[in-house]
């Protein structure tokens, strides 16, 4: 790759063989490079080397065994290369799925291919997007490996490869990210109190009025628990509650014909405004958009 100028926005078919490729993955050996910014996703693989590294505005140094993903639009950049060598696997959201042409949020693509997945485990995790992580047992570097052979050869069903093996380095990736996660809160939510609260939410989400319904009926101050439960979960009574209601509600959009409003009062929210906003501020999109993203399917 060369050298390129402050803000330059690469596109994909800069790098790409053919035109109308949706995927380019082959090794490179990367020297310094300015900050720039892509209109693709990029999953970039350490091989070999070392390199300072910022992504998004978090400086880190890389080395052989790291990855990271970049999403639409983010600027990184690379600085004081040694003898840095690289996998780049840049591809379109297409390639995973048709229906993904508008798609410019990674974000938005886990939703959607991991429709049966993403909210009983990824959706309380952050993203794998604009992180970086260490491919502690290879297992990534191989299935990339497979990939590049694949790009190089393009033989019939390779673009049906690369999707399926990519596919498993987001889920493993995201599994990492899951069990890290859950490994903190387990040591964050020590209070039995906080721990029944989120009992008792999580059984009665559609009702009104939870905070003072479970205070009054264990005896604490409602100003006392939401203290505790903001400290010990990092999530406010209300945020907690909306995300339940949501997943649900997604859950309900996916799997049956119930209207938007039908489900929208069942999980609890009379003001279809209301729910339509806090939906779209958890899930990006609106209900009605999800409900089309699931259709497609």
């Amino acid at each position: 790759m060369t050298y390129m100028k402050k803000e330059h926005i690469l596109q994909l078919k800069e790098n790409a063989k053919e035109t109308r490729d949706k995927i380019v993955i082959m090794p490179y050996r990367q020297e310094d490079m300015e900050p720039h910014r892509h209109q693709f996703f990029e999953l970039a693989y350490v091989t070999g080397g070392s390199v300072e590294h910022t992504l998004n505005g978090e400086k880190g140094i890389l080395k052989e065994g790291d990855y990271f993903i970049v999403d639409y639009g983010i600027e990184h950049s690379y600085k004081n290369s040694k003898n840095l060598t690289l996998i780049n696997c840049l591809f379109l959201p297409e390639c995973i799925d048709e229906t993904l042409s508008d798609c410019k949020m990674f974000d938005e693509l886990l939703q959607v291919c991991f429709i049966r997945y993403y909210r009983r485990y990824f959706s309380r995790i952050k993203t794998p997007v604009n992180q970086i992580f260490h491919d502690d047992d290879k297992r990534v570097l191989a299935l990339l490996l497979g990939m590049q052979e694949e790009y190089s050869k393009k033989q019939i069903g390779y673009e049906e490869i690369f999707r399926s093996r990519l596919m498993e380095i987001l889920t493993l990736t995201m599994r990492k990210i899951f069990y890290q996660e859950a490994g903190k809160a387990q040591k964050a939510v020590q209070s039995e109190m906080i721990l029944s609260a989120i009992g008792y939410f999580d059984r009665h989400y559609r009702e009104h009025g939870l905070l003072e319904k479970f205070c009054r009926e264990h005896h604490y101050s409602t100003q006392y628990i939401s203290r505790k439960f903001h400290r010990e979960t990092g999530m406010t009574v209300l945020e907690y509650v909306q995300r339940i209601r949501v997943e649900k509600s997604c859950e309900l959009i996916a799997g049956s014909d119930y209207s938007i409003r039908e489900i929208g009062l069942f999980v609890g929210y009379e003001n279809m405004k209301y729910f339509s906003r806090v939906f779209q501020k958890l899930i990006h999109m609106s209900p009605g958009e999800y409900r089309k993203k699931v259709a497609r399917r």
